[in-house]
């Protein structure tokens, strides 16, 4: 028997609907490792977790080095350590965990560079003020605001000055500023909360300060990252390259589609949260910017959370995105990775010009598809039984498919169809030119390409 009136269900409901979603091509990180593209530097074992643990991006920033041995400006004693954007993490494994990772002091290392004798026009803020005796420092308004809510003392440690105006070394603007032993506070009133609050990269100003021509080698040669599952190609029908290639794998995180032009929607289906808590989410553009997801889900019985959707524009960065799932009781992480790619010209609307190259393991009974006639297609290659999902690349690049992956949509000899989808609607004759049918098994990855031609 096969399921073509599963998948024929399936279409109905997402067409009707008009999402904008597509397959996955996932892969598991290798474990207890990860390896930024962004740097090119990979974070591991008790330095991942704390990364983790303790904000991820938006608090630490990417790894800008490996693991090294260095010697600490402030006892002279020799830390394993690897440099972020904004913090440096020291192994300590003199302490139990958690306090076997620490940061470096670098607010203190840099407030004494730049200000040895104070930073002049200093002002305690008075709004909602809270005086450290142990420094004699005022912590006030927005700031205390984000310390309190961003790990405090661990992770910020004691205010070493109060606020005052300072030129930015990165782009020449004033912003009013406080030095924290571990990091300083910049306001920034141009962003809505909450990035009205930001940190300075003290870790990579530190880096370049101590390693101008690179720093020491590795303590340890870096795990080789696990290379990501080969991606779906029939996102670009253009023939001119596979903008998926080089999009790092997901880790408990399905995205549909992996890759798309400017104007898609990305959806998610994370895992492994606890049942009933709930979970927020982030997403980093490609220029580093970070932006919140607008609510909170729960996640189902099984820990999942699915029909999250993220929609681009044409103005929307171009590059590899990262969408974050973090549950707010478990801090247990989801992480998604995709690319927006350039707009996508439509091939000319006839038969003749539409390119239906690229097929794999997949075929169409007739590849010119005008009103009224029906589109039929079968695909092979699959695990007998596995769940499957599909969805179809328009000529302009958009994509539209199965929000989830369907259950028993593969035939005992892992093939899907013969499968009659009927008379098309006409919708599908607004965006004439080359289409493709892509469908992706969710257990073994095994993607078929179906192309065809509709034409008006």
């Amino acid at each position: 028997m096969n399921h073509t009136s599963r998948i024929v269900r399936g279409l109905g409901a997402f067409a009707l609907a008009g999402m904008l979603i597509g397959v996955p091509g996932i892969s598991q990180a290798q474990s207890g490792s990860r390896t930024f593209p962004q740097t090119g530097h990979t974070v591991s074992g008790q330095f991942l977790t704390y990364w983790d643990s303790h904000g991820a991006l938006a608090q630490q920033g990417y790894p800008i080095s490996e693991e090294m041995q260095e010697v600490s400006d402030l006892n002279g004693q020799n830390y394993t350590v690897q440099y972020f954007e904004r913090a440096v993490f020291e192994k300590h494994p003199e302490n139990q965990p958690p306090f076997d990772t620490l940061l470096s002091q670098l607010g203190t290392f840099r407030y004494k560079q730049k200000y040895p004798g104070g930073a002049p026009g200093q002002q305690a803020g008075t709004d909602n003020a809270r005086l450290f005796a142990e420094t004699g420092k005022h912590l006030s308004g927005q700031f205390r605001a984000y310390w309190e809510s961003h790990g405090a003392l661990a992770q910020q440690g004691f205010p070493i000055s109060e606020e005052f105006t300072e030129v930015s070394d990165l782009n020449g603007q004033s912003y009013t500023v406080q030095y924290f032993e571990r990091a300083v506070f910049e306001k920034h009133p141009e962003n809505k909360p909450p990035y009205d609050v930001l940190l300075s990269q003290l870790g990579t100003f530190q880096y370049n300060a101590k390693y101008k021509n690179g720093g020491p080698a590795p303590t340890v040669a870096p795990p080789a990252a696990t290379q990501p599952a080969a991606p779906p190609t029939a996102t670009q029908v253009s023939g001119s390259g596979d903008p998926c290639s080089d999009v790092p794998a997901s880790t408990n995180m399905v995205v549909t589609p992996k890759c798309g032009p400017a104007g898609t929607r990305f959806t998610f289906v994370g895992s492994g949260f606890q049942p009933g808590e709930a979970v927020g989410r982030y997403y980093t553009l490609p220029n580093g910017q970070v932006i919140e997801g607008s609510s909170q889900s729960i996640a189902d019985n099984s820990g999942g959370v699915d029909g999250i959707s993220i929609g681009t524009t044409g103005s929307s960065p171009q590059g590899i995105w990262a969408g974050t799932f973090e549950g707010v009781q478990s801090h247990r992480k989801a992480i998604a990775f995709f690319r927006v790619t350039g707009p996508q010209a439509a091939p000319t609307p006839s038969s003749s010009s539409c390119d239906l190259s690229g097929n794999k393991d997949g075929s169409a009974v007739k590849t010119d598809i005008h009103p009224g006639d029906s589109l039929i297609v079968t695909a092979t290659g699959f695990r007998p039984g596995e769940a499957i999902s599909f969805y179809f690349t328009l000529p302009n690049g958009s994509v539209f498919g199965t929000a989830n992956p369907l259950n028993g949509g593969v035939n005992g000899d892992g093939s899907v169809g013969p499968i009659n989808f009927g008379t098309l609607p006409a919708a599908f004759f607004q965006s004439p030119g080359t289409w493709a049918l892509t469908f992706q098994g969710a257990a073994s990855n095994h993607v078929s390409i179906i192309k065809f031609c509709v034409v008006p």
